[in-house]
């Protein structure tokens, strides 16, 4: 893995119930200069709840840096703790956070595979810590089903931009199946959400135990009764009638009715819930099948950034044979899209830190070709797996993270794995476009430049 230091902000401390801890932060997370007020608040409301203090089992769903997955871990060394979140990113800083307090973890990749160990020893400041379960960090979406779980105990500082239908699958349906019997769901969300999530909760038949608000935020504190069960459906979303050939059908988001899920998504390891439009697209001269999703854009209009990307890769590769075809942050897959239907790729590499976009691109994928196409995942920071010399073609929309080197570590993947006369194609703002051209690596010719309203492409060809 790619040394995560540089995404590192700053360290803080934080003490909770007798342990006394430090956090990474990173500006390319959540709260990147301090933990955040509401989690903070759900931490001062557990901490005398007895049943979640003492529950063998706890999940930290939609962990962030892992502030409150490790508090539990490191204040209740008896209870096997399992962090999660959608960012691979929050995974793997969860992990160095882990290792900054002495607690012994393993972390899944997408796969379910254990990542390789960090390797060196925790800071002097921190003995390891004597724990006698498991401490899990994995890859996970709120809305879909836990191989890990059940639970005693289930807490998430809840992501108000994960989407209405979302937050009800996940309090509505997954919730009441992650917790065992008496268990106890322990949430914090922001105030214009409170509502909504309360109801939720209770049609699903869960036990008010405690409440606290502020003027931003809103503690809950549940309790799974007997009478508690998923709500019916998944996430209120039903399926409707089939859209038009050539048009785009935006799905409703009210009803119960049961989806059956298009070719590909189980495959592609996509939950129902996040599936938010279907229909065809037109990406350049091709009009190819295409689904959008709730938290990711394009859902329903192609972006100029898309456009202008596929026009660029045209240019680009034109005569070229294209078989290995890697993208750098694809979204929902229209580039990739068009990269199979109009290059003839035989294997498309997905590279983001975004697990959600990593599933969509890949279900687009398998949903309009099938097996023809070979496609691999990949963690931004864990490039290095990624063979020298490999790629026929790359394009990169890179993720401008604040105070790091992202246009070199850019141009350093490009320059590495790029073959011989392969292409590359940047797609940014103009501003962006400006530093790429500022530092762009010898052996890498430029092609030339592309404009799309507000947008802009920079085209190069590593030299033979």
């Amino acid at each position: 893995m790619n040394d995560l230091e540089p995404l590192v902000h700053k360290t803080v401390e934080f003490a909770y119930r007798g342990s006394r801890l430090k956090f990474d932060l990173s500006h390319a997370l959540f709260s990147s200069y301090d933990i955040d007020t509401g989690t903070k608040l759900l931490l001062k409301e557990i901490a005398h709840d007895e049943t979640i203090c003492s529950a063998s089992s706890i999940l930290d769903s939609g962990c962030g840096v892992g502030v409150i997955g490790l508090s539990m871990a490191a204040s209740c060394p008896g209870s096997r703790v399992v962090l999660k979140d959608r960012d691979l990113l929050a995974c793997a800083i969860s992990e160095r956070n882990a290792w900054r307090n002495g607690l012994k973890a393993v972390r899944l990749e997408l796969d379910g595979s254990p990542s390789s160990p960090i390797a060196k020893k925790p800071p002097k400041h921190r003995k390891p810590q004597e724990r006698t379960a498991d401490l899990i960090i994995a890859p996970g979406l709120l809305a879909e089903e836990d191989s890990l779980g059940p639970y005693d105990a289930v807490l998430s500082n809840l992501p108000a931009k994960a989407g209405e239908p979302v937050l009800s699958s996940f309090l509505g349906n997954e919730a009441p199946k992650l917790l065992r019997q008496g268990g106890r769901l322990a949430f914090v969300i922001v105030a214009p959400l409170a509502e909504k999530a309360s109801e939720y909760c209770s049609a699903a038949g869960f036990r008010l135990i405690a409440k606290v608000s502020t003027k931003n935020h809103s503690v809950f504190v549940y309790e799974k009764s007997a009478g508690a069960s998923p709500t019916s459906g998944t996430a209120g979303l039903s399926r409707g009638p089939a859209p038009a050939p050539g048009s785009l059908a935006i799905r409703p988001a009210s009803g119960n009715a049961p989806q059956s899920l298009p070719p590909g998504f189980s495959k592609a390891g996509l939950p129902g819930p996040y599936l938010r439009s279907e229909g065809r697209r037109k990406l350049g001269s091709y009009k190819l099948p295409c689904h959008g999703f709730y938290g990711l854009p394009e859902f329903d209009t192609t972006s100029y950034a898309t456009d202008l990307a596929t026009e660029a890769l045209a240019k680009a590769c034109a005569g070229s044979l294209v078989r290995d075809f890697l993208v750098v942050n694809p979204g929902i897959g229209l580039s990739s899209l068009w990269a199979r239907a109009a290059l003839g790729c035989d294997r498309i590499d997905l590279v983001s830190r975004d697990s959600l976009s990593l599933r969509a691109a890949g279900a687009n994928l398998y949903a309009a070709f099938g097996d023809a196409v070979a496609i691999r995942r990949f963690a931004f920071f864990d490039t290095d797996r990624i063979g020298d010399s490999s790629l026929d073609a790359i394009l990169c929309f890179p993720d401008e993270i604040p105070g790091y080197d992202y246009v070199g570590e850019s141009w350093a993947l490009i320059a590495r794995a790029l073959k011989k006369a392969g292409a590359a194609v940047v797609v940014a703002s103009p501003t962006v476009i400006a530093r790429f051209k500022k530092s762009r690596p010898e052996g890498l010719w430029k092609l030339g430049e592309a404009k799309k309203k507000g947008f802009a492409a920079l085209l190069v060809r590593r030299m033979a």
